[in-house]
């Protein structure tokens, strides 16, 4: 008797032989590997070519410098006068405005030598008021002393006119007693008489001349007097050229008096103090140092491969560390003359048989639209110039 479990045996064999021959026959287990392969490489070429494709671009049509950073005009503020530092109201970041304190020296000693050359000066103003006072007294003293030895003169000259006519009216009537008295006409008394007349009016003829030589003699002392006007004017001259010097003098203390207030000289930001209050500068020390936050730009330095592509003028963009995912618009608006290597204070030149090429970088200048963006001096940044112009 047929047993049911080998029924069932058998005809799952039959299945399983029918199923066989409907599946069409496998490929062999290498070829299955070849073409598995390639289709991995293939993939694997493709997406190389997809993430490269930007990459290769960008290499031929712009110039990529990471050698970059943020560069402005910082301003070093130092002593120009000795002293003690009083104050140091700013801190760094602090904003400025032009005239803003940044620090202060002590001013009592150099206000009090301004003081006493004030002083020198006040003196120096009464002494020349003293002179010109004394010129133009001395000036109306000799005016009227020679007004009136121009006036005796001319009255001793017309008083001596007087006499001479006198003196001529008794030498004639003297000459007619004469002649009368020869012809016996008139007495020796009458003769006498004239002769006296003629005595006195030749003596006071004498006298009138006399008086003329007084009166100009007079005026040979006032005008002798005169040299007293240039012996003032002489003094007067003295004390404004030591006026001068003491001029001189003020403005050099008002001057070290004005050092010693340092202000700042446009809007800026600090960037650094270098001294605290108390302590003692001399001329020179290194007080603070700022720039002005709108007037940046960006210092690069590009492989001289590179350098040939770029020339002034050549649009940029621009990312800045500190600000990650913004990009910026620039230009190049200079170009360095030497490359870096010959810049440096201390040059090392390759010894003769030992040399060693290395790609030099060339400095260029570019500037940065970012006016809403607080960049700072020394923030690193990356560049990309385009070149397909």
């Amino acid at each position: 008797m047929v047993k049911m479990d080998d029924i069932k045996t058998g005809e799952a064999v039959t299945e399983k032989a029918a199923a066989d021959r409907l599946v069409p026959p496998a490929l062999p287990k290498r070829r299955r590997t070849r073409f598995t392969r390639l289709i991995v490489i293939g993939g694997v070429v493709a997406v190389a070519l997809w993430l490269a494709a930007p990459w290769v671009a960008a290499r031929l049509t712009q110039v990529h410098i990471n050698d970059a950073r943020i560069a402005a005009n910082v301003v070093t503020v130092s002593s120009e006068v000795a002293g003690r530092v009083t104050a140091i109201p700013v801190l760094v970041g602090d904003s400025l405005e032009k005239g803003d304190l940044v620090a202060a020296i002590d001013r009592a000693y150099a206000q009090s030598q301004l003081d006493a050359v004030l002083s020198r000066i006040t003196a120096t103003e009464a002494q020349l008021a003293e002179l010109r006072a004394g010129k133009v007294l001395l000036d109306k003293q000799l005016s009227a002393r020679r007004d009136a030895a121009h006036a005796g003169i001319a009255a001793a000259e017309a008083n001596h006119e007087a006499s001479l006519a006198v003196l001529a009216n008794a030498r004639a009537r003297h000459e007619r007693a004469i002649k009368l008295a020869n012809q016996k006409i008139t007495s020796q008394q009458t003769l006498d008489e004239s002769q006296a007349a003629l005595d006195t009016a030749a003596q006071q003829e004498r006298a009138a001349f006399a008086a003329i030589e007084s009166a100009r003699a007079s005026l040979a002392i006032v005008e002798a007097d005169g040299e007293q006007m240039n012996v003032l004017e002489s003094q007067i001259a003295s004390v404004l050229a030591g006026r001068a010097g003491i001029e001189a003098d003020r403005s050099l203390k008002e001057i070290d008096l004005a050092h010693r207030t340092i202000t700042t000289q446009f809007d800026g930001i600090v960037d650094g103090t270098f001294v605290d209050v108390g302590e003692y500068v001399t001329p020179g020390t290194r007080i603070a140092m700022y720039h002005a936050p709108g007037d940046v730009w960006i210092d690069a330095n590009v492989k001289e491969t590179d350098y040939g592509r770029i020339h002034v003028g050549s649009e940029a963009n621009i990312t800045v560390d500190a600000f990650p995912g913004r990009t910026f618009e620039g230009k190049v608006i200079g170009m360095g003359g030497a490359a870096t290597s010959q810049l440096a204070l201390l040059p090392s030149p390759n010894p003769s048989g030992n040399f060693t090429k290395v790609t030099q970088r060339l400095p260029i200048r570019v500037s940065i639209d970012a006016t809403d963006a607080e960049l700072r001096p020394g923030m690193m940044v990356e560049v990309h110039v385009d070149v397909t112009d």
